[in-house]
């Protein structure tokens, strides 16, 4: 039998853990049915997602710390980059090299801000020949005097997207651009062998910007200020009060290519802009409070049953830095724009455009494979999916669920990931909860600045300007 020294020391073993248990907020115990609480559940199906590596798997760095933050070896985050980047993507000053009169009113914000989770707000993004706003984007239409038919140089041909506009939020985590992928082919200063022989096949003229070896967000941020028809030339920025002082503080040797300087400013403003401050994120820092049951059952749900986490992985939840391909693109059935049936939607869609990575590659094969999106701020618009075909959170689960899809002409090259879930109602409700609740950062307006250097509006809306005197 045990002496009563051997009991004595077991029972204070017992009471330590049960102390250290309660002090990280963990539950000892639960009437559930696996014997667990909701946390250890969680962690447990965490864990194993993540192949035992666990929380940490998921944590987003702090916006500040810039070593934690995925970044490209020849475009080092700074401090001055970012607070210069974050200028240059909301200043609407720089929007001179449009094709109409309709100067100054657009930015790189005018489709990616902070209000929409750093999406657009509506289907087809628009930035020069878009009129208004409102206060997320959702009141921004094609204005009267543009023609999507137009010639592309004509003065009547507005800047609108053949896709809906993927967030930047979290796109630090990504290492190429766009739904097709066709910037970037750079993952960290290693080349990629599963990307770059695609990446690199100069099928038309903006992706010839990936012959400098850069990363996705680099590339993209470089050659969308020429086809997004913004000036950054050195006289046009030094005009503007206040862009001296960001400029003095960069390196001299890069002001002799002003866009490649303005690119990869924007490129380090965008790898600083994180939603690190949503509920899941202090949950997996240990704070058991920041999520509730049902977004903790959904939790499970989305590490585990309902299969989530087989495609959208990592902190972003989208595809793990220095995924291959077929970890990156999947096909998934959704639908494209169809100018129609969606009256926000201007203009044909290009074959090429449909074809998703094929219409890049040229590869059948990767024809209908979209890149896999983050996941965090969703329920900021209703706009979901490349082609716009889904309006909330609840329609994109339901359709997972059943496993059918919408496009009929992407069967042939359907993930064989994309199948019945078999997940009931309350399930559903569940997931729901967890990923419009607990992946939401209410907080993102701390990304916008509150003016900028040329004086004009952070996000322009001529209606609210003219109704209330002021910028919105």
């Amino acid at each position: 039998m045990q002496n009563k020294e051997s009991i004595g020391w077991i029972a204070t073993v017992v009471f330590a853990f049960s102390l250290q248990a309660c002090s990280e907020g963990v539950e000892v115990y639960s009437d559930s049915a696996s014997g667990l609480s909701l946390d250890a559940e969680l962690r447990q199906t965490i864990h194993s997602a993540s192949g035992g590596v666990g929380n940490q798997w998921l944590i987003l760095p702090e916006s500040d710390n810039y070593d934690a933050i995925p970044q490209d070896v020849a475009n080092p985050i700074t401090s001055d980059k970012v607070a210069l980047g974050k200028m240059l993507f909301h200043d609407t000053g720089l929007a001179t090299s449009g094709h109409s009169a309709e100067s100054k009113t657009w930015s790189c914000a005018s489709c990616h801000h902070a209000a929409a989770g750093f999406k657009s707000g509506i289907p087809q993004g628009i930035g020069e020949g878009g009129t208004g706003f409102g206060l997320d984007g959702s009141q921004r239409r094609l204005a009267a005097n543009f023609d999507p038919m137009a010639a592309a140089d004509a003065t009547d041909k507005p800047d609108i997207q053949p896709v809906t506009s993927p967030s930047i939020l979290n796109t630090a985590y990504q290492d190429v651009m766009l739904w097709n992928g066709q910037f970037g082919n750079r993952s960290g200063g290693v080349i990629n062998a599963g990307i770059t022989q695609d990446i690199l096949a100069p099928v038309d003229t903006p992706k010839q910007e990936n012959s400098r070896a850069l990363s996705g967000l680099e590339t993209q941020a470089i050659a969308g200020l020429k086809v997004h028809r913004l000036n950054v030339e050195s006289a046009s920025m030094q005009s503007m009060s206040g862009y001296n002082t960001l400029l003095d503080a960069m390196p001299p040797a890069e002001l002799w290519d002003m866009q490649l300087m303005a690119g990869k400013s924007i490129a380090a403003y965008e790898r600083t802009v994180l939603a690190n401050r949503a509920p899941f994120q202090d949950w997996l820092k240990g704070d058991v409070s920041a999520m509730s049951d049902a977004e903790k059952r959904g939790g499970v749900l989305f590490f585990g049953k309902a299969g989530c986490a087989d495609c959208h992985r990592g902190p972003a939840l989208s595809s793990e830095v220095n995924a291959g391909v077929n970890d990156v693109f999947m096909a998934v059935g959704f639908a494209d724009f169809n100018p129609v049936n969606q009256p926000l939607v201007h203009g044909p869609i290009k074959t090429a455009d449909k074809m998703g990575r094929g219409g890049f590659t040229q590869n059948p094969n990767d024809n209908y494979k979209f890149k896999i999106p983050q996941l965090y701020n969703l329920s900021d618009t209703n706009v979901f999916g490349h082609g716009a075909s889904f309006s909330s959170i609840r329609e994109v689960l339901e359709y997972k669920n059943r496993g059918v899809a919408q496009n009929r002409d992407s069967v042939v090259n359907l993930d064989t990931r994309f199948k019945p879930l078999g997940l009931t109602g309350a399930e559903l409700d569940d997931l729901d909860d967890f990923l419009s609740g607990a992946l939401y950062d209410a907080q993102l307006s701390r990304y916008q600045p509150q003016s900028v250097p040329s004086g004009d509006c952070v996000v322009v809306d001529p209606q609210t300007v003219q109704t209330f005197g002021m910028c919105p």
